[in-house]
C-alpha cells in the first residue's frame, strides 16, 4: 500500500496524487529529490469508511446538494476527524517505510490528491503541508494533511473545475525534510511575459517556505535560458524567514543579510539548468520549488504551470531565431471572443471569407491551417490570427492601430507602443510586396465596381437606397432561418449560404457601413474644435438609434420577463421543464415562440459552432431574464429616452451653429438616423448562418455516433469540415484518432483566462506599461459618458453569476449574448473595448458610463470593491 520513491512499481496519479506521482517520475530521472514515499488513497480507506458513517458526513452532502454554505458543514466534518486513528495495519506499513529513510530524519508530510498539480488545475493553497515533523508528530501530521481534504476551498475550487464532489480522495507524502540555507520558486517560462525562454527564480534565506506562502518579497531573477544571462536581478526585503529546528518544527525569525542577494550567478545557472531539465521530462512549463543545503541542490516539488498561454508548434521559432508576432484577430471587432475557437468554427469562417473578400478583390480563398510563418491570416491554437511582423513591413504600427484603435484601445495602445524593428519581418511575402499590390489595383478596382456604385448611390439618394437595403435583408433573414437539408453535405450548406450572403453584404450591408461610418467622421470633425457641452451634444446623437440588432435582442427579454411574476424565476429548473412542455401562459408561449424565431440562434459566444444558442437551450434565455426580473430598468422606456434626448440636442446644436455647420450637421444627423443601425447586421447575418449550420452539423454527429465514431455529438465541432467529408467517404478514417492528437491542447486553452492581443512565436505576450500614481486610481478610455459608483462584479462568462442592481460589471470583452446583464449594471468596465466594440456601442444605447481598455482589470480589481466610474475621462477610481 505504501510507494517509495524509487520503487519500481508506477502507481497511477489517481493512487498517489499528482505530487506524489511527480516526485517518483523525478526520482527515476535522477534528478535530486529528498527521499520519501507515498501514503496512498488506499491508505487513508479506513478513515474515510468512518467517515462515510458520520452524520457529518451527511449533512455536508445535502449542503453540496443544496448548493448550500459550505463552511458550517465542513468545519463540523473537519472536528470529526479529530477523533481519527492509526489502525493496526496502518502503524506496521507506515513503521516498515520510516525505515528507508535516514534514522532522526525530521520530515516533510504534504497532501497529494489526484486531482491536485494536474495540468488542468493546481489546487494551489488548497491542501495542508506540515515541516518538520518526528516520527512521534507523524500521525498528527498526516491527519492534518487528511483534513484538509475536507476543507471548504478545496470543494469550491472542485466545483468550479468540474470535479467531483461526492467522493473525496486523498493521498499523503512522507518526505526527508532539507534543512536549507536558501530555497525558492522557479518557472521554467516567465509567468508575467509568458516568454518560453525566459525562466523565473525567487529565493529566500532558510526554508522555502516563506516564498510559497508570500510572506516575503523574495529576490527576483529572471534568466534567458538559451543565451544563458540574466535580464533581471533585483534584491526583494526578505522581510523574515522561515528555518527548520533540529528537535522539530519551524522558527519564524528576521535574517540580518536583507540587502545581500541570496544566490550567486552561478547557483542561479544550477537551479535553471534543472529547472530545465524538469521542463524536458514532462514536455511542458514547469512550477518548481527547490533548496539549497550545505552546497547541495535539491528538487523538492513540481507541477505543470497552468496559468500560461500555450501556442500550437506550427506558431512556434526555434529558439534564437527572429521571433514572428502575431495579432489575436478574435479579439477584434467582429469575433470579440475570449474563449478557444472550436476547430470547425475557424475552418468555416476562413471558407466563408470569400463573402468579405469576394466583392473587393474577386475570387479567393483563405485556408485556416495556412502556415503561420508566411500566412497573413491563418486559424489555428484556438485562435483566428493574422501576422503582425508581415503587416509591418508594408505598414506602419501607428497606421495600424489606426485602424484598430477605434474598436479596441488597448490594442491601439500596444501597436503605438511597438518595437517595430523588432519584430518587422525582414522580407515580405509576394503578396505584400508594393509590386505584387501594384499589379492587383485594376483588378480590385474592376470587382468593387458594384460595391464603389451601391456606396456612392446610398449617399447621393438615401431614402431609395434604404427601402432596397431593408428588402435585402428580410429576404437574407428569411432565406437563412430555413433549415439546410439533411441530407445536403456540410461544405455545400456553408456554401449556400455564401450564396445567400455574399450579394447582400457587398451590395448593401458594406456601403450602408460606410455610409454611416463617414457621417459619423464627419460629425466628430464638426465639433473637434467645439466647446465640451457642445461635444457632448454631438455624442448625444450618436446614441438612440434604431435596428441595433444587440439591444433588440434585450428589448425582447425584457417583454418576455414581463409576462411572468418575478417568483417563477427562483426556480429555473422548475421553468424550464415547465416552458419546454408548454405549460406556461399562452401569451408568453406565443411571444417565446416570435422570440426564438427571430432570435433562436443567437446566445452568449454566439459565433462559435460549439455554442448552444437560444433555440437549443431555453434555460440560457430564462437565466438571463431571470437577472432583470427584478430590475428597475427598462431597455424600451431608456430607447425611448435615448432617443427623445438625440432629437433634443439636434434641436440644441441647430441653434448654436452658423448656417454653413448647419447644414453638414443636418445632412449628419439625418444620415446617422437612417444607417446606424446597419451596424450590427452583418455579424446578425453571420449568426444567421452559423446558426443553421449548426443544427446541420448536429445532424451529422448524430449519424456519427450512432455509427461508433464519435463518442458524443458535441465532438464534431472539433473536427474540420474536410475531415468530416473524409469520415463520410472512407469508414476506415479514424476521427477517434484525430481527436486524440487535438483534444489535449484544448483542455490547455480552456485554462487560459485572458488570451493577449499581441503574442510572438516564443510566447511573449505584448504588454503596456502603464505609470499608476495612485493606487486607487485606474485610467483607460472613456467610452460612454456619465458617471456612476457602484460594486465589481467580475465575470470571466455571462453564465458565471448574476449581475445584481448595484454592480460594476466588469469583463475582459462582451458580444451581444452580454447584453442583457448591461441592464442591472451601473457601469461597466471592460479591458477589451472601443467607441465602435459591442461593449461600447450598448453603453451608449443604455446610458451605462463605460471605460475599456485598463490592461489586467479583470485581475487588479475583486468582486465587492467600490468603484466610481467615469465614462468621460476614462477613471476608475476606488472608493474602498
Amino acid at each position: 500500500m505504501i510507494y517509495n520513491f524509487t520503487t519500481p512499481d508506477k502507481p497511477g496519479v489517481n493512487e498517489v496524487g499528482g505530487k506524489g506521482f511527480s516526485l517518483m517520475r523525478m526520482t527515476r530521472a535522477g534528478l535530486p529529490v529528498p527521499p520519501g514515499f507515498n501514503l496512498p488513497v488506499g491508505f487513508f480507506e479506513p478513515w474515510i469508511s468512518e467517515l462515510r458513517s458520520t452524520p457529518e458526513w451527511e449533512a455536508l452532502q445535502e449542503a453540496l446538494r443544496g448548493g448550500d454554505d459550505l463552511s458550517p458543514s465542513t468545519d463540523d466534518l473537519k472536528a470529526a476527524c479529530e477523533n481519527l486513528e492509526l489502525t493496526a495495519d496502518q502503524r506496521e506499513q507506515l513503521d516498515a517505510a520510516l525505515t528507508s529513510l535516514p534514522d532522526g530524519a525530521l520530515l516533510a508530510v504534504r497532501s497529494s490528491s489526484p486531482e491536485e498539480d494536474l495540468a488542468g488545475a493546481s489546487f494551489a493553497g488548497g491542501y495542508e503541508t506540515e515541516l518538520g515533523v518526528t516520527k512521534e508528530t507523524l500521525p498528527d501530521a498526516l491527519r492534518s494533511s487528511f483534513v484538509s481534504a475536507f476543507d471548504e476551498r478545496v470543494f469550491v475550487y472542485k466545483r468550479e473545475q468540474g470535479f467531483a464532489t461526492d467522493d473525496p480522495r486523498i493521498a499523503v507524502i512522507v518526505q526527508q525534510q532539507i534543512s536549507s540555507e536558501r530555497a525558492g520558486v522557479g518557472f521554467s517560462l516567465n509567468p508575467i511575459t509568458n516568454d518560453y525562454d525566459e525562466a523565473v527564480v525567487d529565493s529566500n534565506w532558510g526554508l522555502g517556505e516563506s516564498v510559497v506562502s508570500g510572506q516575503v518579497s523574495p529576490d527576483h531573477f529572471v534568466v534567458n535560458k538559451q543565451t544563458r544571462s540574466i535580464v533581471e536581478k533585483s534584491v526583494g526585503g526578505k522581510e523574515t524567514s522561515v528555518w527548520l529546528q533540529a528537535d522539530g518544527g519551524t522558527a519564524e525569525k528576521a535574517d540580518p543579510r536583507t540587502d545581500e542577494l541570496s544566490l550567486t550567478d552561478a547557483e542561479l545557472f544550477e537551479i535553471v539548468d534543472m529547472i530545465s531539465r524538469v521542463e524536458e521530462l514532462y514536455e511542458q512549463p514547469m512550477d518548481t520549488e527547490w533548496a539549497y543545503a550545505e552546497g547541495e541542490l535539491y528538487m523538492l516539488q513540481a507541477r505543470p504551470i497552468t496559468a500560461y498561454v500555450p501556442l500550437p508548434p506550427e506558431m512556434r521559432t526555434e529558439p534564437g531565431e527572429d521571433r514572428i508576432l502575431y495579432l489575436d484577430a478574435a479579439l477584434t471587432e467582429g469575433l470579440t471572443t475570449n474563449a478557444p475557437i472550436s476547430p470547425m468554427t475557424l475552418d468555416w469562417l476562413f471558407k466563408s471569407v470569400a463573402i468579405w473578400a469576394n466583392p473587393f478583390v474577386g475570387p479567393v480563398e483563405v485556408p485556416a491551417d495556412g502556415d503561420p510563418h508566411e500566412s497573413i491570416l491563418f486559424g489555428t491554437g484556438g485562435r483566428y490570427y493574422m501576422n503582425l511582423s508581415q503587416l509591418l513591413t508594408l505598414f506602419g504600427a501607428s497606421n495600424i492601430a489606426k485602424l484598430f484603435g477605434p474598436a479596441d484601445a488597448l490594442l491601439g495602445e500596444l501597436l503605438e507602443n511597438l518595437d517595430e524593428d523588432r519584430y518587422r519581418a525582414r522580407e515580405p511575402v509576394d503578396a505584400l510586396r508594393w509590386s505584387a499590390i501594384a499589379r492587383q489595383i485594376p483588378r480590385a478596382l474592376w470587382h468593387s465596381r458594384r460595391f464603389i456604385g451601391d456606396t456612392v448611390y446610398g449617399w447621393w439618394s438615401p431614402e431609395r437606397f434604404y427601402r432596397r437595403y431593408e428588402r435585402a435583408i428580410a429576404d437574407a433573414e428569411q432565406a437563412l432561418k430555413v433549415s439546410a437539408n439533411p441530407n445536403m453535405l456540410l461544405n455545400a450548406v456553408r456554401r449556400k449560404h455564401d450564396a445567400i450572403m455574399g450579394p447582400v453584404l457587398s451590395e448593401f450591408s458594406f456601403p450602408a457601413l460606410l455610409v454611416y461610418f463617414y457621417y459619423l467622421w464627419r460629425l466628430n470633425r464638426l465639433f473637434a474644435d467645439e466647446p465640451e457641452e457642445n461635444q457632448r451634444l454631438a455624442d448625444t446623437m450618436k446614441t438612440g438609434l434604431s435596428g441595433n440588432e444587440a439591444v433588440n435582442i434585450s428589448m425582447q427579454l425584457y417583454r418576455l420577463t414581463r409576462m411572468l411574476d418575478p417568483e417563477e424565476f427562483n426556480d429555473l429548473d422548475s421553468l424550464t421543464n415547465r416552458l419546454e412542455n408548454r405549460e406556461l401562459p399562452e401569451e408568453f408561449m406565443a411571444a417565446w415562440a416570435e422570440f426564438v424565431e427571430q432570435y433562436g440562434s443567437r446566445g452568449p459566444g454566439e459565433l462559435d459552432l460549439s455554442n448552444p444558442r437560444y433555440g437549443d437551450e431555453p434555460r440560457l434565455a430564462l437565466e438571463q431574464m431571470s437577472y432583470m426580473a427584478e430590475s428597475t430598468f427598462d431597455p424600451e422606456k431608456s430607447q425611448e429616452e435615448r432617443v427623445a434626448n438625440r432629437k433634443a440636442a439636434y434641436e440644441q446644436l441647430q441653434e448654436k451653429l452658423d448656417n454653413r455647420k448647419s447644414r453638414q450637421l443636418e445632412r449628419a444627423y439625418g444620415m446617422i438616423d437612417m444607417m446606424g443601425g446597419t451596424r450590427d447586421t452583418p455579424k446578425y447575418l453571420m449568426v444567421l448562418a452559423n446558426g443553421a449550420f449548426r443544427r446541420r452539423a448536429l445532424i451529422e454527429a448524430d449519424r456519427l455516433v450512432e455509427k461508433g465514431r464519435l463518442d458524443n455529438r458535441e465532438e464534431i465541432f472539433y473536427l474540420t469540415l474536410d475531415e468530416v467529408s473524409a469520415a463520410n467517404a472512407d469508414p476506415a478514417y479514424d476521427l477517434r484518432e484525430v481527436l486524440a492528437k487535438r483534444l489535449p491542447f484544448y483542455q490547455k486553452l480552456k485554462q487560459v483566462d485572458s488570451f493577449p492581443h499581441l503574442i510572438d512565436s516564443r510566447g511573449r505576450i505584448g504588454q503596456v506599461e502603464t505609470p499608476q500614481d495612485d493606487p486607487d486610481v485606474y485610467t483607460g478610455l472613456g467610452i460612454s459618458r456619465g458617471t456612476a459608483t457602484g460594486r465589481i462584479k467580475i465575470l470571466q462568462t455571462p453564465r458565471e453569476k448574476p449581475v445584481e442592481k448595484g454592480d460594476v460589471l466588469v469583463a475582459y470583452t462582451t458580444d451581444p449574448g452580454w447584453t442583457p446583464l448591461f441592464l442591472n449594471a451601473e457601469a461597466v468596465i471592460l479591458e477589451v473595448g472601443g467607441m465602435l466594440q459591442h461593449g461600447g456601442v450598448v453603453a451608449r444605447e443604455y446610458g451605462k458610463p463605460c471605460v475599456a481598455g485598463i490592461q489586467g482589470v479583470t485581475t487588479k480589481l475583486r468582486d465587492g470593491q467600490k468603484v466610481e466610474v467615469d465614462g468621460t475621462t476614462g477613471v476608475v477610481r476606488l472608493l474602498e
